[in-house]
């Protein structure tokens, strides 16, 4: 009977042993800069910033140790071996592929990249089923992370379409610290066997330990703790940011357990190995062309309404977000007052008692909402979603390969000096 409690047990301990190292702070400081860094980018586009940052790292400690139970189990659950997962291989194939596209930094490439010399070439020394159940098992806990985010970790931008129209749109990022708990195979002595060893089922492990075994010893597992990170980068244009974490998370999910299955069967049948690691990298980028393109060249969803004022996000804690509107919201009336521009949105406000109505339109139905200034502030705590002559917006552009665009730069400036 295979040990769940213990094993659920063992992965907790694991996540609780993490926040004392050092490593475990350092990639939390990491995670508090770079959303310092998107703080920063709302101020200058809103004035405004619709999130708290402690809020936002907190809920990065929690939902990256969540994570990292799960990851633990899972990794566990199939018996993967650290010494035979090539991550002195792994982590500079993965540089060199940031250097041609930043979005390459991830193992799904990397780790498919080496799997595939591995069966080509036979080389580097790896076991390409773990490596590419490694890749799987680390999307699946992503996929999980994305889809119980919730609206964590989206900030609200405007954004110039290829068209040159202003919309709005969320640029949906998470970054969690991911502490994780690895095994690493040691032949043991039978007759030495120490005391509390955890007892595995007879198919345990599913990956089995590839090395000669001396004789009269037995493969044992000692656990080692290794913090990593995860970070998911999304926009939501045609979609709202819950809408487009579901489907990304959804997809995510489906390639990830398509690649765990081909990468258990290709234990047994090594002509699958090939067709996993292509899977690896050739359907992580299927998976993110095809989801991006139906995203941007879809009907944008913030864009102004006919009549009324459409809510693009709400400032934290402030009397719209205590009030309940949300992103989508049409605002059609202050304390009875209508609205069609911010200038009358400006004068409602000023106008307005410090209790008092706003009608508002959500899912096509006309709604009231009570509002309460709060401590006498005049400060009704939304953004709106773009009119079109905004200054500030991120502009996207086309998916160039860093590499490919600095050979062409000095390839030109040669040819000209010749």
């Amino acid at each position: 009977m295979f040990p769940w409690q213990e094993l659920i047990r063992l992965s907790v301990g694991g996540v609780v042993a993490a926040f004392f190292e050092p490593i475990f702070w350092m990639i939390i400081a990491l995670v508090g800069f770079q959303y310092w860094k998107l703080q920063k980018s709302q101020l200058r586009m809103f004035g405004v910033c619709g999130f708290s940052l402690t809020q936002q790292i907190a809920l990065a400690i929690c939902l990256g140790s969540i994570g990292g139970i799960v990851g633990t189990f899972l990794l566990t659950l199939v018996g993967i071996n650290v010494d035979q997962l090539g991550l002195a291989y792994i982590w500079p194939v993965a540089i060199l592929l940031m250097m041609v596209n930043m979005r390459f930094l991830c193992f799904a490439y990397a780790g498919g990249v080496v799997a595939l010399s591995k069966v080509l070439f036979g080389w580097p020394s790896v076991d390409v089923s773990q490596v590419l159940v490694l890749v799987a098992v680390l999307h699946i806990t992503e996929s999980i992370l994305i889809a119980i985010s919730g609206i964590y970790g989206s900030m609200p931008i405007v954004l110039q379409r290829k068209n040159g129209q202003l919309v709005g749109a969320f640029n949906l990022q998470n970054f969690w610290p991911l502490p994780l708990l690895l095994m690493s195979a040691v032949a043991v002595p039978e007759l030495n066997v120490p005391e509390g060893v955890l007892g595995m089922p007879d198919w345990w492990p599913l990956l089995p330990v590839q090395g000669v075994l001396p004789e009269g010893n037995i493969w044992m597992y000692a656990m080692v703790s290794v913090v990593a990170a995860l970070g998911y980068t999304d926009i939501a244009v045609a979609s709202s940011p819950q809408m487009r974490r579901r489907k990304s998370a959804l997809h995510l999910g489906l390639y990830s357990i398509v690649l765990l299955a081909l990468a258990l069967l290709s234990v047994h049948y090594k002509w699958l190995q090939a067709v996993a690691a292509m899977v690896s990298f050739l359907g992580h980028e299927m998976l993110i062309q095809i989801d991006s393109r139906q995203e941007l060249e879809g009907l944008p969803r913030y864009v102004p309404p006919a009549k009324g004022l459409m809510v693009l996000d709400t400032v934290v804690d402030t009397p719209a977000q205590k009030a309940g509107l949300k992103s989508g919201d049409i605002l059609l009336k202050l304390h009875n007052l209508t609205i069609n521009t911010k200038e009358q949105l400006a004068e409602a406000i000023f106008l307005a008692p410090p209790v008092f109505l706003v009608e508002i339109m959500r899912n096509e139905r006309k709604i009231e909402k009570k509002v309460k200034f709060s401590q006498n502030h005049k400060m009704l705590g939304v953004m709106l979603v773009p009119e079109g002559n905004e200054l500030y917006y991120v502009q996207l552009t086309e998916d160039k390969f860093w590499l490919w665009e600095k050979v062409k730069n000095v390839w030109g400036k040669n040819h000209k000096s010749d």
